[in-house]
């Protein structure tokens, strides 16, 4: 990191500025934006002159409508939006060891004797895709121990604007502290951001008559790029969903209940003693894990598409395999061979592939909010789960063991030890009461 004004960087600028915070029913939807470049101090005056401002997306000037995940190229800064909190801007700012690069006070400042404001933090580099704006997020949220509670969770994502205020009550706070991502590197820990897939055909029907063709944009670049650069250009294209859509909890449920018949890609894992995962090498079976792994995603989706199945299993391979010293090389064109034979393949005769023999994962925002570990709520959420399942079965009118008895044939089995303790917790002391 370093401080200094000697920095610019591209920014989106909106063409609207408001001394009102924008109604998001009639302003919002006409906002407009234009890509420029500028330094800390000219953003800091355009948001006081109530424009809003944005990352970079795909074209140089945008509207609403062409402003989604998909369309996202790349950011310079980070934006951490803190509304309806306890604590003021100059107050948080001072506790943290990560300061923002600048910081403004929004419109509703102050009302109901709440605080609301943006904390900005700009980087030297580029930060690029979806999941590196997601996972940046948690890296300075860990670094200043901030929690989800303390901040509007919808600032994880990478393609959101944020108002400017020229309501003239403006407050702003600017340290030009400018972070590298190497700052982050003790906090940064890469997620996957859950990003709905509305092409997910949940009753599962299957179309075998593909008609297996690239889009003549993505097959020459296929042809001629390299294989990291395909998977770096297309990255936003082109979902990488590894498992079912899963409906997401608050952050104050321990865990995330999977559906019937939720299907995912389970990875092998052997980690070195740095803690890094070692990838699949040539004679591991790398090629059954990619048809394999191919088969699976189109059980997750069945309406995918051949250049999707393509992009997927290029970032397996880059991502998971390793062609390092191997006697038979996984190219590309093997990769487009084993496309082929899972988009041709009876998707009926692998159905003993879909489903889990697990019951809930623990959901990462419950951990992050509380500061506990995986291991440590996955005993919370298996304790919730079954008091749940004891509540919704058990009935007052019948004895401990008959009340055993009934649960077992619902699929829970439960000692009286566990029905009593569950009992006392619940105030029912004893039978019929």
């Amino acid at each position: 990191m370093k401080t200094t004004t000697d920095y610019k960087f591209d920014v989106c600028i909106s063409d609207q500025t408001f001394d009102h915070k924008p109604n998001r029913d009639t302003e919002v939807p006409k906002l407009t934006f234009h890509q420029s470049i500028t330094n800390v101090e000219g953003l800091v005056n355009a948001v006081s002159k109530g424009h809003c401002y944005a990352p970079i997306f795909e074209q140089p000037s945008i509207d609403m409508y062409h402003k989604h995940a998909k369309d996202f190229r790349y950011s310079y800064f980070i934006s951490i939006d803190v509304d309806h909190n306890k604590v003021e801007m100059n107050s948080m700012i001072d506790n943290m060891e990560y300061k923002p690069t600048f910081a403004y006070t929004s419109c509703s400042n102050g009302e109901n004797g709440e605080y609301s404001y943006r904390l900005v933090y700009c980087f030297s580099e580029k930060i690029e895709g979806v999941d590196e704006y997601y996972s940046f997020v948690y890296a300075i949220m860990t670094s200043n121990g901030l929690a989800i509670k303390d901040i509007d969770y919808r600032c994880r994502e990478a393609e959101r604007y944020y108002n400017g205020n020229g309501c003239g009550n403006i407050e702003p706070y600017i340290t030009n502290i400018i972070y590298d991502k190497e700052d982050y590197k003790d906090y940064y820990k890469q997620y996957h951001r859950p990003i709905e897939d509305k092409s997910v055909n949940e009753n599962h029907t299957y179309n075998n008559n593909y008609n297996i063709h690239l889009n003549d944009t993505f097959e020459n670049d296929y042809r001629n790029m390299k294989m990291e650069d395909i998977l770096a250009k297309y990255i936003d294209v082109f979902p990488n969903i590894e498992h079912t859509p899963l409906e997401i909890p608050d952050d104050d449920t321990p865990y995330i209940i999977y559906p019937i018949g939720h299907t995912e890609i389970r990875r092998w894992w052997r980690k070195r003693l740095d803690g890094k995962p070692i990838k699949i090498k040539d004679g591991e079976g790398r090629r059954r894990k990619l048809f394999i792994n191919g088969i699976i995603r189109r059980l997750i989706n069945p309406n995918i598409t051949f250049d999707n199945l393509l992009y997927n299993l290029l970032y397996e391979l880059v991502y998971y395999m390793s062609n390092y010293d191997a006697d038979n090389v996984i190219d590309k064109k093997v990769i487009y061979n084993i496309a082929t034979d899972v988009m041709n393949k009876d998707m009926a005769k692998y159905e003993r592939l879909r489903g889990t023999h697990k019951k809930f994962m623990v959901n990462p925002n419950f951990c992050i909010k509380y500061g506990l570990s995986k291991n440590e709520v996955k005993n919370i959420a298996a304790k919730m789960i079954r008091h749940n399942q004891i509540g919704e079965l058990y009935d007052c009118s019948k004895t401990d063991k008959k009340n055993i008895e009934i649960m077992k044939e619902n699929g829970l089995d439960i000692s009286i030890s566990t029905l009593k303790r569950w009992r006392k917790e619940n105030g029912i002391a004893k039978y019929k009461s």
